[in-house]
């Protein structure tokens, strides 16, 4: 019978979905489907199958024959090939409690130990689960819990120190460590989290499951080092150190001055408005003491809040002795320093970053190991640089001055230095909106403009990039004249135009943009106007995201104030943030 040739260590790790699990049928090779589905499993892998040899291994599978000619005997020869790979009864799984059994999905396989548990699926592989971090998962409802089925075995943390564990599943994480005990992270916590390098970076270890405000809108997880905090306006924002500090004595999220954080930490930047902080979402390594050095040279951190004193948690089950825990001490002075390799990024930097691919690189060695570290991504000097820091919120900004024992809430500047207007009212902004619209939709046939008004603002919105402000909601109210039957009367349309005000830190210009519109009412189309709403898409549509100017900010000769955030507020009112 053919024999299906198929990675082991792929398929054990990656599941059958894995592109790098190559299948070989009468001699021709090709990459196995990006996504398998449950119907075509069996179909796909294992057709015409009598047993799959392993091509490439690891040690531990190199004499391993995986015999299967269906999805079930294929799940019991990846759980026992995981078993045997981590020493099977020798090893801290010990002795199986149960059969091999199907998951009420009726795609997933597991298989229970004396230690712990391992579980297949074809999009995630075969993976253990032990200790605190299988109670966890258990608790929330094994494989059917939104994390879904584990991805990974139980790993060493990538701390410094290596103490901590964790187990990657589908749509979340679970993560141990002696001083906080066992939590989870998923979602868009879980990807901000990442971003910042996880446990490795300065956030540290969750300290809690991820949890709903008391709004009952955002959710939040607190980590040693800080917090993140999420809502679906806002999206998911770190907050650390002294502004943190600042903003839960003001009563965190609850306190209608600041509400939900809209960014991470921030540096003023008098030249470019701001840079990312020392906790930018680049790559976060751990780096030798004599390659780190060199890099900290700019890195200014705020000092931390007093940080929670430690609780004892039960220690895990033994974990795999094939892989042990390096043994090394966590100064203050490490953890401090192992933030970012990306303290201090250019204006040329930060286009980089947002627009255009990494290009040059240079490897640096990591652990022995090369790890490709982007010059540009490195820290270096900035003439508009400050070493301030600062977080924007919903309804205000927290800011840090370098040295100060804490952190404060800034109020906004209603004038810049030279005198000029630096605050707007809702109808000031209507007004300076009323002018662009009117441009745009000209002479109106069969009608005409009767008045532009300030009818609200929208809330937060997030893009997938970025955070936009809130946008001015303006009615126009268009008047003209309809033929009812013999007569013809007067009918009225109104259409809502969204405006959002934003800040250009490059030229210094605070401008408008519309961003959309809506004809929210109408009583017909006028006589020989045509179809209204056909008209309303010729003049507004090519007026979207097309500035127009509120004003300038105006910038000493040498030592230009940095602008920290030009913000909305709900009422309408537009406030002006300078760097104090």
């Amino acid at each position: 019978m053919p024999t299906v040739k198929i990675n082991a260590v792929q398929l054990l790790n990656h599941g059958v979905s894995s592109p790098a699990v190559v299948s070989a049928r009468d001699g021709v090779s090709k990459p196995a489907p990006a996504v398998v589905a449950a119907a075509d499993l069996e179909s796909q892998v294992m057709t015409a199958a009598s047993r799959v040899a392993v091509t490439k291994a690891s040690a531990n599978l190199a004499k391993i024959v995986i015999a299967a000619k269906n999805p079930a005997q294929l799940a019991a020869s990846m759980i026992q090939a995981r078993y045997a790979a981590l020493g099977g009864a020798q090893g801290f799984l010990g002795a199986a409690t149960t059969p091999v059994n199907p998951c009420p999905d009726k795609l997933g396989y597991y298989r229970h130990f004396k230690g712990g548990s391992i579980y297949w699926h074809p999009r995630c592989g075969a993976h253990e689960t032990h200790g605190l971090i299988r109670g966890l998962w258990a608790s929330l409802g094994w494989e059917r819990s939104w994390l879904g089925y584990p991805c990974t075995d139980e790993l060493t943390g990538s701390e410094e120190g290596r103490r901590g564990r964790c187990n990657h599943f589908e749509n979340g994480s679970i993560y141990w460590h002696p001083d906080t005990g066992t939590h989870e992270v998923h979602g868009a916590i879980r990807t901000k989290y990442f971003e910042l390098g996880a446990e490795a970076g300065f956030l540290g270890y969750p300290t809690t499951d991820e949890t709903k405000t008391p709004d009952g809108v955002g959710r939040f997880n607190h980590f040693q080092g800080g917090s993140i905090y999420w809502t679906p306006r806002t999206w998911a924002h770190e907050v650390h150190g002294l502004i943190r500090g600042c903003w839960a004595a003001h009563g965190w999220e609850r306190n209608a001055a600041l509400g939900y954080p809209i960014s991470d930490e921030r540096i003023p930047d008098r030249g470019i408005g701001h840079r990312p902080g020392a906790i930018a979402s680049l790559p976060h390594l751990v780096l030798p003491p004599e390659q780190l050095s060199p890099l900290l040279t700019n890195l200014d951190l705020q000092p931390a809040i007093a940080v929670a004193p430690k609780t004892k948690v039960a220690a895990p089950p033994k974990a795999n002795p094939a892989a042990p825990v390096k043994k090394t001490a966590v100064g203050n002075v490490a953890r401090a320093k192992n933030v970012s390799v990306a303290a201090s990024i250019s204006k040329s930097v930060q286009a980089v970053h947002t627009a255009s691919p990494v290009t040059a690189a240079r490897p640096v060695l990591v652990a022995g190991r090369p790890v490709l570290l982007n010059p540009a991504l490195l820290p270096r000097d900035h003439t508009g640089a400050s070493r301030d820091r600062y977080s924007d919120f919903e309804n205000g900004v927290v800011f840090w001055r370098h040295g100060a024992s804490a952190a404060e809430i800034i109020n906004p500047r209603a004038k810049a230095p030279n005198g000029a207007k630096m605050a707007w009212t809702a109808a000031e902004i209507a007004a300076l909106a009323g002018a662009r619209i009117r441009a745009a939709l000209g002479t109106i046939p069969g009608g005409a403009i009767k008045g532009i008004t300030f009818a609200g603002t929208t809330d937060y919105s997030w893009d997938g990039a970025g955070v936009h402000n809130r946008n001015h909601r303006c009615n126009v109210v268009i008047q003209g004249r309809r033929k009812i039957a013999l007569a013809t009367v007067t009918v009225t349309a109104v259409v809502e135009v969204r405006v959002e005000i934003s800040f250009d830190p490059v030229d210094r210009e605070i401008g408008g943009y519309i961003t959309g519109w809506t004809l929210k009412s109408s009583q017909g189309n006028f006589v020989g106007g045509g179809d209204l709403a056909r008209l309303l898409h010729g003049r507004l549509d090519p007026q979207i995201w097309r500035q127009f100017p509120v004003t300038t900010v105006p910038a000493t000769s040498k030592d230009p104030i940095a602008v920290l955030a030009v913000k909305t507020h709900a009422d309408g009112r537009v406030a002006v943030y300078f760097e104090p």
